[in-house]
């Protein structure tokens, strides 16, 4: 079986990037897994075999945000259609800019789409009549990695003291995601000011300077005797990118806007037209520490559970000296943070293995295997080889390189026989 990954590669990676890119690759036995850096134009020459599945993989899908970039290969991104095999999308952030990937998926024939969406919100987002889609299943934006929960089991034995009562890292989101994506800010802002017991540890920061990143963040949450949370996602539905670009274009000139002002100007009633509320990896990676977790009330996708994986917060903050008092008993959050552990991190349900077998299986079920010649196999492996040590110069040149892209780009893609 052969199944042809196109994503693209960016110049800021996260390991959590990687983790759901190479997922496939990683724990999927019996498949032989083609990764394709999808940039500018799709190689010809991927039309030699005859693909039993292709996935176009949210690194890719969401190239749609920086129209400038994206212009450059949506012309081409019709061809991935007269490509063989059975195609699934896998987008993410799928809260705006979502028409051209109604386009996409209509244009490239996809067949399946793993979506962050919930169900009562697929026919708003992609109806079967503008998307030509097939199946619709909901999925996380991440999972448990084996690798990372073994590195954790190994840091967590050089960091043995909770030094750290409350510790929460959060950044300021834009009013374009609604007002739920104004929470996690909300969160770090409430609990700074409110009045808390005197013994109680705090360390939390909206501060850019102060993010964690790799190990870092992991050392972080391992000296955490809880971290706070609520769900991702947003609350507001921009379809064609107009209010984003709005509200941005509003926010240079008036940075100090509050939110209730730009809301009143750009988007009057329509807040909460969608329900994009996610797990993000991030309340993984809190079960994999075992850091107690204090979370925004809400439906968790059934994974974590109010009292048992989880102290809960109102959203009205209502019972926010009660998390006080719940956060200084250390018996309470070691028993919440294990159980989280147990049933969670250590839950084979949650994993990138489980995720990336339940796609590669539903592809299976809708294809019937078909023999490859040896010949254009080896053929495809050597221009393969050829493409993949080409790309880092075609990257140096045009990603990122926006006077490249205006300027030199109409010179060097005849020079170099490259580009769209």
């Amino acid at each position: 079986m052969k199944v042809l990954v196109l994503h693209r590669l960016v110049s800021e990676k996260r390991k959590t990037m990687d983790d759901h890119l190479y997922s496939f690759q990683r724990y999927v036995d019996g498949v032989e897994f083609t990764y394709c850096d999808f940039f500018l134009k799709i190689p010809s020459f991927l039309r030699l075999i005859k693909w039993d599945g292709i996935i176009l993989h949210y690194t890719l899908l969401a190239s749609r945000w920086d129209k400038e970039i994206w212009q450059l290969p949506v012309d081409n991104i019709s061809a991935i259609g007269s490509l063989s095999g059975f195609k699934v999308a896998i987008p993410q952030d799928e809260y705006a800019e979502v028409q051209e990937l109604q386009k996409i998926f209509r244009n490239c024939k996809v067949d399946t789409v793993f979506t962050c969406l919930f169900p009562e919100d697929y026919d708003k987002i992609y109806p079967i009549s503008e998307t030509g889609l097939k199946h619709r299943f909901t999925t996380f934006t991440g999972f448990i990695d084996e690798s990372t929960r073994s590195s954790i089991e190994k840091l967590s034995k050089e960091i043995t003291t909770r030094d750290i009562d409350i510790g929460y890292r959060a950044r300021n989101v834009p009013y374009w995601l609604g007002k739920h994506g104004q929470i996690k800010r909300e969160i770090a802002v409430r609990v700074l000011n409110a009045p808390k017991p005197q013994n109680l540890s705090i360390d939390v920061s909206i501060d850019p300077k102060d993010v964690f990143y790799g190990d870092d963040w992991t050392r972080f949450l391992l000296r955490c005797r809880c971290t706070l949370g609520c769900l991702g996602g947003a609350s507001l539905f921009d379809p064609d990118g107009t209010i984003r670009k709005a509200v941005d274009t509003y926010m240079s000139q008036n940075p100090q806007a509050t939110f209730e002002e730009v809301e009143n100007q750009f988007f009057p009633g329509k807040d909460f037209s969608l329900s994009l509320f996610a797990l993000s990896p991030r309340h993984f990676e809190c079960a994999m520490t075992k850091t107690c977790q204090i979370l925004v009330e809400g439906d968790y996708q059934g994974v974590f559970i109010p009292g048992k994986h989880y102290i809960e917060l109102k959203k009205d903050f209502s019972n926010l000296e009660e998390v006080f008092k719940k956060a200084s008993d250390s018996e309470l959050c070691q028993k919440i943070a294990e159980t989280a552990y147990q049933e969670i991190a250590q839950s084979e349900k949650y994993t990138y293995r489980a995720f990336a077998n339940q796609v590669i299986d539903h592809i299976r079920e809708h294809i019937k295997v078909q023999p490859h010649s040896l010949l254009k196999a080896l053929l495809f492996k050597i221009l393969m080889f050829v493409h993949d040590q080409m790309t880092p110069v075609r990257r140096f040149f045009f990603r990122g390189r926006r006077k490249y892209l205006v300027v030199l780009r109409p010179a060097l893609k005849k020079f170099l026989s490259i580009g769209p």
